[in-house]
């Protein structure tokens, strides 16, 4: 029965995570009636088909007996429809008209794998690789326990792989971070139950997916995956970490890392996006006001920088007219961005002068007062 069928998916009480009722080994076989369920994995390729390659060639090796690969493709200046169908056949691919960003690829790919019957979807970064029992390892335990709406793996670096990269994480209302920070999760089995899901490697219920709707495309990049996954959680659904199940992630390897301006850029954007759609309110002015003090101080940082601290002044301008999707930095806003940073950039330069002059000014001072010490004192004897 699906948790659907029963209201909350929170009503089953009484066992841990992951603690019901199938065999790991009859699921993965699909031996003494039990019939594995169908998984769809969905890989978003964006202008990195090497990389691509290799995820579909480690999902090509799962032991899991009901798995159908296919590649999204989000508006790559390269077709990968061909190097795909050369080497590995059988492997669909759905080519989006532009770049829809990290949530609109994906919601493409959902929404497609939904209609075809799915039971289970699993999203993967195209810069990520599984281990061969990855898949059936993650279905055997959200099969066990209907509460489990989403489920990942413990993921590696591939460069590091055996320093773990995602086993857990938490949400700092404080601050808006969300840390890859397992310690204070509480762990059942095998299974961690944490507050939010990377979906580098990520298994959805269809179920949980019709429940919690998809994910949100205002993000385009980074924290859609906090932001589904909470609506999840909230909802009542279980984020497990299958601690047994293991992947590899290259991290960053189609963006470039935060300090690409456009990662500062929807970084600072979707931070605040995140927050204001979340935070309990009785720390969302708080908040807003720390936030405000950590984009001046990143701005005065980023001085020297001007691509860096234009990105900054773009997300602002963002949250400010409620403009989402992707970033352009030499887009409509570009002009407006670049008379804010003049303005601006030359109000910090002043602020910092008489900040170099008050020091001076008291060092000058405090010499003179040094000077005249010995003149005073024989004044007073």
């Amino acid at each position: 029965m699906t948790p659907s069928a029963q209201g909350s998916p929170c009503n089953q009480t009484g066992r841990g995570i992951g603690q019901g009722r199938s065999s790991d080994v009859d699921l993965a076989a699909g031996v003494d009636g039990v019939e594995a369920p169908r998984v769809i994995a969905v890989v978003l390729n964006w202008n990195n088909l090497p990389d691509t390659l290799e995820c579909v060639a480690s999902l090509r090796r799962s032991e899991y007996p009901k798995l159908d690969v296919w590649v999204v493709d989000n508006g790559s200046n390269e077709d990968p429809t061909q190097a795909l169908g050369e080497q590995y056949p059988g492997v669909r691919v759905v080519r989006n008209a532009g770049n829809l960003g990290y949530g609109g690829g994906n919601n493409a790919g959902l929404r497609l794998a939904i209609q075809e019957g799915a039971a289970y979807i699993l999203l993967m970064n195209n810069d990520a690789v599984v281990a061969p029992d990855m898949v059936r390892r993650l279905v055997s335990v959200m099969e066990d326990d209907p509460r489990v709406g989403f489920a990942t793996p413990r993921v590696f670096y591939y460069d590091r792989p055996t320093e773990v990269y995602w086993d857990g994480g938490t949400i700092d209302w404080d601050t808006g971070d969300t840390p890859h920070d397992s310690r204070a999760l509480p762990v059942s089995g095998d299974v961690r139950q944490s507050e939010w899901l990377d979906t580098c490697v990520l298994l959805a219920r269809v179920t949980a997916i019709r429940d919690v709707g998809p994910l949100d495309e205002r993000y385009f990049l980074y924290f859609e995956d906090t932001d589904w996954t909470l609506r999840a959680a909230r909802r009542g659904w279980i984020n497990a970490v299958v601690l047994p199940a293991q992947a590899w992630h290259k991290v960053s390897r189609s963006t470039g890392g935060i300090a690409n301006p456009p990662i500062l850029f929807y970084n600072i954007r979707n931070k605040y996006l995140f927050i204001t759609e979340h935070s309990p309110s009785r720390k969302t002015l708080r908040w807003k006001l720390g936030y405000a003090c950590d984009l001046w101080r990143d701005y005065a940082w980023l001085r020297s920088q001007h691509k860096s601290r234009r990105a900054v002044i773009a997300a602002v301008l963002s949250l400010s007219r409620r403009e989402w999707g992707p970033y352009h930095a030499e887009g409509p806003s570009r002009k407006t961005v670049l008379l804010l940073d003049t303005v601006i950039l030359s109000g910090l330069y002043a602020a910092l002068a008489v900040k170099r002059s008050a020091r001076l000014a008291k060092r000058v001072i405090r010499r003179l007062l040094r000077t005249l010490q010995p003149l005073r004192t024989r004044m007073r004897s």
